[in-house]
């Protein structure tokens, strides 16, 4: 059992303040991911935290780069991609430097969101709510993305986790087609039998599965069930069902009895903004129910 705690659990937004509180508060495992501040003189950061013996993972939009953009590996513009892949690149790298065994990125999307957009489901809709969504194509696309970047992996012995995305009844209302991959079990064991490279599996994002659920009407714990062979890391924090909130799980959450079946992976606790109390509870609760 290893239990991070996601750099947006802390109140700070510089890289150099995350590590900070975590020593303050004696955390010694943190995700570094999106929602932190350029940090020009990253590395030297890094080597700062792991010199006072903190354990860092990399996920997603980390490091953010100095101008925003939007990180998505089925990103139908040229320069999109090639960003995206070139940052994926570069946070591999950054595994390396901190000693971790995989780098994991939000699965793609087949419509061209703004950085202002994401995580805004409602706006993506009334953006969308027209335009004709090709997920095949997307789908084709982001094979080709993953086995590239895996394949980049690979020759650092490292992983390359997906996280599966979330689809939220507020965008399926106003906007009926799906644009985000990776929200049911079916097209991940899809991705999974086609992708044809052992070092990709799935980081499952218990609070997005809560969400698609509700959204697509299938039953959470039947998707952990489906989907369990390729899970490699989890997130965890709940929500209302409704959307994601990114807020403090409880001994009754939903998938608080199904921790136990994967309590050898990484988890990380991706509640957001949280008290110093609360960041002790969230991890002495994520401990208890995976002991």
């Amino acid at each position: 059992m290893t239990i991070y705690l996601s750099s947006g659990a802390f109140r700070v937004r510089s890289v150099n303040g995350v590590i900070d509180e975590a020593l303050r508060l004696k955390v010694k495992r943190v995700e570094l991911s999106s929602g932190l501040e350029h940090e020009p003189l990253l590395e030297n950061t890094l080597k700062r935290g792991l010199a006072k013996g903190l354990r860092f993972l990399v996920h997603n939009y980390f490091p953010a780069p100095a101008e925003s953009k939007v990180l998505n590996l089925t990103a139908s513009d040229p320069e999109g991609l090639d960003w995206s892949l070139s940052h994926c690149r570069y946070a591999l790298d950054l595994t390396k430097l901190v000693s971790c065994d995989f780098y994991s990125l939000h699965s793609g999307y087949a419509v061209a969101l703004s950085p202002q957009m994401l995580g805004k489901p409602d706006m993506q809709a009334q953006a969308f709510a027209g335009t004709k969504v090709d997920r095949e194509a997307a789908y084709q696309l982001m094979i080709t993305s993953v086995r590239a970047v895996a394949d980049y992996a690979s020759k650092m012995e490292k992983s390359l986790l997906l996280e599966n995305n979330v689809i939220s009844p507020v965008y399926l209302k106003r906007a009926p087609a799906n644009p985000l991959l990776m929200t049911d079990a079916a097209e991940i064991v899809r991705f999974m039998k086609d992708v044809h490279r052992p070092n990709v599996g799935f980081l499952i994002d218990v609070g997005h599965t809560k969400v698609s659920a509700t959204a697509l009407g299938y039953d959470a714990h039947a998707f952990l069930d489906e989907v369990g062979p390729y899970i490699q890391a989890l997130h965890l924090s709940d929500n209302d069902g409704l959307e994601d909130q990114n807020l403090p799980f409880r001994a009754d959450s939903w998938f608080a009895p199904r921790l136990k079946d994967f309590a050898d992976l990484p988890m990380v606790i991706e509640a957001y903004a949280l008290e110093d109390n609360q960041i002790h509870q969230q991890l002495e609760l994520a401990e208890k129910l995976t002991a």
